[in-house]
């Protein structure tokens, strides 16, 4: 059987990803207008491939359609960081369960997941953004070792989403933070390298529940009890009250 070669990237997609870059470095902000002429022009493509762009960052909720103003740069929301949180903390208990599993089965290789946690002690001030890249790229190597293909996908798409949110809403790790969040990571590789995987989803959840809050620091003490009345949240802390 014989098939036709195809392209790895369309225009399309290649057009997204350079939108994307622009929406998570800054150059794009919440509530601009992404008009089709202007972007073909700037493009210099037709305006078929700048729709289909669009129509791919909108699948990704980077853009939102607007009654009379069309596509623009979408404003995250707190709902949308509790649902995408709500998803990695499932996503993530999943493929932590599954690489426990394959550790107490043989040996599991985490020499890269190593690395990647040296990576972040021996980070040292500059760019605040760059611990948050870090730790996203720790836990998307995290969860590739649970080899669940589906899952691991899954789970790129909200990194890209949490990108966004941090950017939009400030949100900054500082050095009190780092040493909190590598002792979590720690303690993580250790319970999957044994195989306790009770051990591992409750470690897990507990860093979810600490992201989650990472991005309630804006909102006054009122406006986090109005949060926590979210059924998102409820499911995200079990009913846990706030102190």
């Amino acid at each position: 059987m014989t098939f036709q070669a195809i392209e790895s990237q369309s225009t399309a997609e290649l057009l997204a990803d350079q939108i994307r870059d622009a929406i998570l470095v800054g150059k794009l902000h919440p509530g601009d207008r992404l008009i089709e002429q202007d972007l073909s022009e700037s493009f210099k493509t037709s305006r078929g491939p700048i729709r289909e762009a669009i129509r791919i960052l909108a699948t990704e909720g980077l853009v939102e359609h607007r009654k009379n103003r069309g596509a623009v740069v979408a404003a995250p929301s707190f709902d949308d960081v509790l649902e995408v949180y709500a998803m990695r903390m499932s996503l993530g208990s999943i493929a932590v369960t599954h690489a426990s599993q394959l550790s107490s089965e043989s040996q599991l290789d985490l020499s890269e997941l190593s690395k990647k946690l040296d990576a972040m002690r021996n980070f040292v001030g500059g760019d605040p953004n760059r611990m948050i890249s870090l730790d996203l790229d720790f836990q998307s190597a995290l969860i590739a070792r649970g080899e669940l293909p589906r899952i691991t996908e899954m789970f790129e798409q909200t990194a890209i989403d949490i990108g966004v949110f941090v950017r939009f809403l400030g949100i900054k790790y500082d050095d009190s933070d780092h040493k909190a969040l590598i002792l979590r990571h720690e303690k993580l590789l250790k319970a999957i390298a044994s195989g306790d995987s009770a051990r591992a989803v409750a470690i897990w959840n507990g860093h979810i529940q600490v992201s989650v809050r990472e991005f309630m620091k804006p909102f006054s003490e009122i406006e986090i009890q109005e949060l926590f009345d979210r059924p998102l949240m409820k499911n995200l802390f079990e009913m846990e009250n706030v102190k």
